[in-house]
């Protein structure tokens, strides 16, 4: 009954609700109404509400027990109390197992004994069915569940979509009383709605004025930059996370005291926080941006310009909202020869879109030919080895979603990680051992490969179509071809990469002087290379950073001295050499024996150091 004593044990919602103490419930009106149809059934009127986290699940409940006490309910309803468990009392005030179960059995009992007059509240699944996650309601469970099935108590169960499945939906006794509602997340709109209807709670607990603007905006960076989560819960954590950013800036002395007013850029810089992206490419600056990715991306990836135009047009495409929103963010095969820039492009997207190099993950085709290697990708099954572990696409991509994923040489795939990745390319998402759904649609899928690379572009497609099905061809937003590099295009190369020494080599106090004719050296050993340009970085460290490295090691050189790269008289060699030059003084390179070592051991500090090479790149 209404406002009645009960168990000291229960928490009386209702009563709640008629204090006004609950949230009201802002839209869900066709699900409010299901929900009150199943309370007023005469069988099977126990509603089960399951979703994922965070889609208001508790907030649909709690709208029904506040019209269930008003007057507006049938009169059959108002009478009814909803109550809940006091699981934190009940383990306060218990000190074993056996007594935690007996209390919350006797908690239960108060229920049946109320003739129908009170409706169980349980948010714990366990309390209902037997599950691995807490055993210690097995008891209690057995208790509920024999009270449910002989139309004893009346109950409404909240739960996640995961726990429904594993253990509900199985037992088939709890199911034939119960009558089971799924909950969908809402859409944006409604989560402005809601966001803007709980925005007061957050106002008064920081005293901060929220403009309507900034929910709106909140709910657009949630709904664009975290897929993992769901609405409406990730817009009101984003405000909330915001407004405590707001007065940190202000406790800090950044912000005037007087300055209340939550804006856009606090969510901007908690997003930002959140995902890792920077602030200024989440922001409106993010369109700019995106207007000039090919001179972003020509910095560093030199000679292919048709690849870098592809791409650019792609993240174009998906930023402005005119691309599949549930694919990933652009998904391409890469073909080329090695040593052209495939994987150069990928590492440069990764800073581009997400700043960071290092948000790449990188899979070997060739480490997953075998129909085993699947459970790498997605997780072994349960109750095997590696299990809770999960699997490395997927929990890389669960635990970082903004991120670019390249799957080099995927010709060397087996069949079935082809088909694993028709589902991803196609809907955005794939779904682990563990039953967990991944979201893949903040990511570049970048896929490689050397099949056809020197044939002209009408014989590539016949001879790609031999090694992948047209449908898996068809997902991919498109085919990026990797032509040879000019010597131009190499000469450019070689002066990226030498200055990324020069830098290093300065930092720690040494300036290394290069000529042209040197790095025409480097140029003519790469063009003659089969590694391409994957060749230079081996060439740059055996031809100058071991070298350099002796002459440091053994006190040859110190810092602030000049050191020189050039060439020797046969133009074969390259001479690394320190020596304090008078002015108008000509320096003559001496000639070093094979090799490099003894060479270094033998020398004075004022003769210069070279390595025989002979053109060997190879080595």
């Amino acid at each position: 009954m209404p406002g009645g004593p009960i168990s000291a044990y229960l928490i009386n919602y209702s009563e709640q609700a008629r204090k006004n103490r609950l949230t009201p419930l802002v839209g869900r009106e066709k699900e409010l109404e299901r929900l009150l149809h199943i309370l007023l059934r005469g069988t099977k009127n126990n509603p089960v509400i399951y979703g994922p986290s965070g889609i208001g699940k508790t907030a649909l409940i709690e709208g029904v027990i506040q019209f269930m006490a008003s007057e507006n309910a049938p009169e059959y309803l108002q009478k009814k109390d909803v109550v809940g468990l006091d699981i934190a009392r009940i383990m306060q005030d218990t000190t074993s197992e056996t007594a935690y179960a007996e209390a919350v059995k006797k908690a239960m009992q108060a229920v049946v004994d109320s003739a129908g007059q009170m409706v169980l509240y349980l948010k714990d699944l366990s309390l209902l069915v037997h599950t691995d996650t807490a055993p210690e309601n097995k008891e209690p469970a057995k208790y509920m569940k024999l009270a449910l099935t002989n139309n004893l108590i009346n109950c409404i169960v909240e739960t996640q979509t995961t726990e429904f499945v594993s253990y509900m939906e199985k037992d088939t006794g709890v199911m034939a009383c119960v009558q089971t509602m799924m909950l969908e997340e809402p859409d944006i709109t409604e989560s402005v709605a809601i966001a803007t209807a709980h925005k007061d709670k957050f106002e008064s607990h920081y005293g901060v004025l929220i403009p309507n603007e900034t929910v709106k905006v909140a709910c657009q960076l949630a709904h664009r930059y975290v897929k993992q989560r769901a609405f409406p819960e990730k817009a009101l954590d984003l405000l909330d996370d915001s407004a405590a950013l707001l007065m940190m800036d202000i406790a800090k002395g950044e912000l005037d005291p007087k300055e209340t007013t939550l804006k856009p850029e606090f969510c901007y810089r908690t997003i930002a926080a959140w995902t890792g992206i920077p602030v200024e490419k989440v922001d409106a600056e993010d369109k700019k941006r995106l207007a000039n990715a090919e001179y972003y991306l020509k910095q560093r990836v030199i000679g292919q310009d048709n690849a870098v135009i592809v791409v650019a047009n792609a993240l174009r495409r998906a930023r402005s909202g005119l691309q599949d929103p549930n694919r990933p963010i652009g998904s391409f095969l890469f073909i080329g020869t090695t040593g052209v820039g495939k994987t150069e492009l990928a590492k440069s997207l990764a800073d581009f879109m997400f700043n960071d190099e290092t948000a790449l993950l990188r899979l070997d085709m060739s480490e997953y030919m075998e129909r085993t290697s699947v459970t790498r990708m997605i997780g072994p099954p349960p109750g095997t080895p590696g299990f809770e572990q999960g699997g490395l696409l997927t929990e890389s991509v669960r635990l970082k979603p903004f991120q670019v994923i390249l799957f080099d040489e995927i010709e060397k795939a087996h069949l079935d990680i082809l088909n694993l990745m028709l589902q991803l390319l196609d809907e955005g998402r794939l779904t682990d051992s563990k039953g967990i759904t991944v979201d893949f649609r903040n990511t570049i899928i970048i896929l490689t490969s050397n099949v056809g690379a020197n044939l002209p572009s009408y014989q590539r497609v016949e001879m790609l179509t031999q090694y992948f099905r047209p449908e898996f061809l068809n997902r991919l937003d498109d085919v990026v071809s990797f032509h040879q590099l000019t010597e131009e295009h190499l000469r450019l190369i070689v002066d990226i990469h030498l200055n990324k020494l020069l830098k290093r080599a300065k930092a720690v106090g040494y300036n290394v002087v290069v000529d042209d004719k040197a790095k025409d050296w480097f140029v003519d050993e790469v063009f003659t290379s089969k590694f391409g340009v994957r060749a230079l970085k081996r060439l740059i460290q055996n031809q100058v950073e071991n070298p350099l490295s002796f002459l440091i090691m053994q006190d040859r050189i110190r810092p602030g001295q000049d050191v020189y790269l050039n060439v020797d008289n046969t133009g074969r060699k390259l001479q690394v050499y320190s020596k304090t030059v008078q002015k108008n003084e000509q320096i003559t390179p001496v000639d070093v024996p094979e090799s490099v070592n003894n060479d270094l051991l033998s020398k004075q500090s004022d003769e210069p150091v070279g390595q025989n090479n002979d053109g060997d790149t190879s080595a």
